[in-house]
C-alpha cells in the first residue's frame, strides 16, 4: 500500500479488494486532521467519557491512553484513540485558550507573528483613522511613558510661518491653543466659539520676554482689582492722586493719546505733553480716580500756548485759543455721570423738582404732578422738555436723592404743561426705558421725586474756555472742588450727585477749527499746546457750607506773601505765570 506525501492518506491500489476500507482510512483522516481544532494542548489526562471527533495535542508527560505520544495529534474515532504524527508547520485552533498554535518540528507552541509597523499609512485604536489624521485615538487617557530616563513629545513643523501646536476642542470646535503658530513664538490663546481667538499668553522666540495681550487678572486680591504697580508707578505719583501727571515715567503713560510726550519742553518737570492742531473734542486720561465728593481738592496744571508766525491783529485772543481742562464724574458702577444725569429745570428760579401726584405707567400720555411751577414753558431744547425720575438704584441697590439715569429728554412740547392742573401732557407714550425696575408692570407709586430734565456743560474746573495770556510763556491754573451738588445747576466747583471716582479730561485747542470759527482764526494744524504738571491732591484747609439750592459753597485757604496772611477765600479759578 503507498501513502500520500504529507496526511499519509492511504491510496487505493490497483485490483484492490475491499477498496472502501482503504478510501474510509482516508477520510477518517481528513477528518480528524484539515482545519484542525483541538479541545486542549495542556491535558495530560484523556477524557474519561470522549465522544466522537474529540481531538486533542498530546502534552508532554500525557498518561492513559496518551502516554507516549507527545506532540500527536489525538482524535476519537469508532471508539479508540487515534494519533497522528504532526509535520512541521502544522497549525491548529486551541478551544479552552482560545488560540492559535503552530508545530515547528518538535513542540507545538503559540502562534506570535510580528507586525510590520514601520511606514503604515494610518493607525486607528479604537478609532477610526483618515487622510489629515493618520493617528486617531478614542480612550479615556492616552500614556507616552519613560524607558528609563525622559521623554520628550516633538511636534515639527516646516517653516516659521507653520504651524506646529497642540489644539484643545469641544464638540470639535477649537477653544485652546498653545503652541509656534504662524512665528516661532510661543503662545497661547483661547477662544468662546472656535473662530475668535484671543492670545493669552506670549513668549517672544528671539528675547524670552513675556506679555499678555489680552491683560492680566488675579495677580492681586480681588479687593485691589487685581491690579499690580511698579515702584516707577507709584513714584510718578508721589503724595498726587493723578499717575505719572508731572511726566515722571519719561512718557505719556496715563495721557491720552492725542497728547504726545515732549521731553525738550517743561516747566522744571521730566516732561510735558503736547497737543497739536484742530480741537479733537474731548479727550480723557485713561485713570480712574477714587474720591470722596464730601471732601475737597484741587486740580491743577501748567499749560503753554505756542505763538504762530502771522498776522492775528483782528482776533481778540489772536493766536491763543480757549482750553477747557475739568474732571469727569462716574459713579460707583463707573458709569460717566453727565449734567442730564442730575440737572434739572428751573423756571424762572423755580425748581421743577416735585413728586407724582399718581402712580406713572410706562405706556401713559399724561403725568399728574404734586407741583408744575418750575417746569418748562419758554425752551425749546429739547433736553428741556424732557423728565428725569429720582429712582435709580445702582449694581448695589443703592438710591440716590438728586442723581438718576431714568432720564428722557423731548418728551412733552411748549403749552403741554399745564400749571393750574398740573398735568404734563407728553407727545408719545412714556416709554419703557423710564418704567420702575422694582415693579413687574413698571408703575411708579404717587409722591416718586420727579423733575423736568435739564441739559448743561462738563465741570470744566481747571479751564474753562480760559487763554495763556501770552503765547510761549508757562501758566499755572487750579481750581478747587468740593462737596456734593444737589442743587440740579451743575455747579461748576462742586462735585457731580452719586460721584464716586474721577477722570481729567481736556478740550484743547478748542477754538481751532478748520476755516476758523466764532471769532478765532484758524491756526494750522499743527498749532501746538502743552500741558503738564497734572495734578489733583486733597484741599486740607477747605471750608464748605451747604447753599439755599442745595448746591455747597466752597472756601479755600489764599496766601499773600507780603502780609505773611493766609485767608478763606470762595472758590475760584486762577491763573497766573510761573
Amino acid at each position: 500500500m503507498t501513502f500520500s506525501a504529507n496526511l499519509s492518506l492511504p491510496y487505493i491500489q490497483p485490483s484492490q479488494a475491499q477498496k472502501h476500507v482503504t478510501h474510509n482510512d482516508g477520510i477518517r483522516r481528513l477528518d480528524a486532521l484539515v482545519q484542525l481544532s483541538v479541545q486542549s494542548a495542556s491535558d495530560t489526562v484523556p477524557p474519561a467519557a470522549p465522544t466522537d471527533g474529540q481531538r486533542f495535542i498530546v502534552p508532554v508527560a500525557a498518561t492513559g491512553d496518551w502516554a507516549g505520544q507527545s506532540g500527536n495529534v489525538a482524535a476519537f474515532e469508532e471508539n479508540a484513540w487515534a494519533f497522528y504524527s504532526a509535520q512541521n508547520g502544522w497549525l491548529s485552533w486551541v478551544e479552552d485558550v482560545a488560540k492559535q498554535f503552530v508545530f515547528d518540528g518538535s513542540t507545538w507552541a503559540e502562534l506570535t507573528i510580528a507586525p510590520n509597523t514601520q511606514n503604515l499609512a494610518q493607525v486607528g485604536v479604537n478609532a477610526t483613522a483618515d487622510a489629515t489624521n493618520r493617528l486617531s485615538v478614542s480612550a479615556p487617557a492616552t500614556l507616552l511613558n519613560h524607558e528609563g530616563n525622559g521623554h520628550q513629545i516633538k511636534v515639527n513643523k516646516a517653516g516659521s510661518g507653520d504651524t506646529a501646536s497642540l489644539l484643545f476642542q469641544t464638540n470639535w470646535s477649537g477653544r485652546a491653543e498653545m503652541g509656534t503658530a504662524g512665528s516661532d513664538n510661543f503662545e497661547i490663546k483661547v477662544s468662546a466659539d472656535g473662530s475668535s481667538f484671543h492670545q493669552a499668553f506670549v513668549a517672544d522666540g528671539a528675547t524670552g520676554q513675556v506679555s499678555f495681550p489680552s491683560g492680566v487678572a488675579g495677580l492681586a486680591p480681588a479687593e485691589m482689582s487685581g491690579a499690580l504697580v511698579t515702584t516707577g508707578y507709584i513714584n510718578a505719583r508721589g503724595t498726587d492722586l493723578v499717575t505719572n501727571g508731572g511726566c515722571g515715567l519719561g512718557n505719556a503713560y496715563n495721557f491720552p493719546a492725542q497728547l504726545a510726550f515732549d521731553g525738550a519742553m517743561a516747566p522744571d518737570l521730566r516732561g510735558s505733553v503736547c497737543f497739536s492742531g484742530y480741537s479733537a473734542g474731548q479727550i480723557d486720561m485713561g485713570e480712574i480716580i477714587p474720591v470722596d465728593p464730601n471732601r475737597a481738592y484741587r486740580l491743577s496744571a501748567y499749560f503753554r500756548q505756542e505763538s504762530v508766525a502771522g498776522d492775528w491783529s483782528g482776533f481778540a485772543e489772536g493766536e491763543r485759543h480757549a482750553q477747557y481742562m475739568g474732571l469727569t464724574c462716574l459713579d460707583a458702577d463707573q458709569n460717566v455721570i453727565s449734567s442730564q444725569h442730575h440737572m434739572r429745570y428751573y423756571h424762572g428760579g423755580t425748581d421743577s423738582l416735585t413728586t407724582l401726584a399718581a402712580p406713572l405707567t410706562p405706556g401713559d400720555t399724561t403725568i399728574s404732578l404734586t407741583n408744575a411751577a418750575g417746569w418748562n414753558e419758554s425752551s425749546s431744547d429739547a433736553n428741556q422738555q424732557g423728565v428725569i425720575i429720582f429712582g435709580y438704584k445702582d449694581s448695589a441697590g443703592r438710591t440716590y436723592s438728586s442723581y438718576s439715569r431714568l432720564v428722557e429728554g423731548g418728551l412733552f412740547d411748549l403749552g403741554q404743561v399745564n400749571k393750574t392742573t398740573h398735568v404734563v401732557t407728553l407727545n408719545q407714550p412714556l416709554p419703557a426705558s423710564l418704567g420702575n425696575p422694582d415693579d413687574p408692570s413698571g408703575i411708579w407709586p404717587a409722591g416718586t421725586a420727579i423733575a423736568n430734565s435739564g441739559i448743561g456743560g462738563a465741570k470744566n474746573v481747571a479751564l474753562d474756555g480760559d487763554h495763556a495770556p501770552a503765547t510761549d510763556s508757562w501758566y499755572s491754573t487750579s481750581a478747587p472742588i468740593g462737596g456734593v451738588d444737589q442743587s440740579g445747576t451743575n455747579a461748576t466747583f462742586n462735585f457731580a450727585p452719586g460721584t464716586a471716582y474721577v477722570r481729567t479730561f481736556w478740550q484743547a485747542n478748542y477754538s481751532n477749527q478748520p476755516g476758523g470759527t466764532a471769532g478765532y482764526p484758524d491756526t494750522g494744524a499743527g498749532h501746538k499746546v502743552w500741558f503738564a504738571g497734572v495734578s489733583l491732591i486733597a484741599e486740607p484747609l477747605a471750608a464748605m457750607s451747604s447753599a439755599a439750592n442745595g448746591s455747597v459753597d466752597l472756601k479755600v485757604a489764599e496766601s499773600d506773601f507780603g502780609s505773611g496772611s493766609i485767608s478763606l477765600v470762595a472758590a475760584a479759578r486762577v491763573i497766573e505765570a510761573i
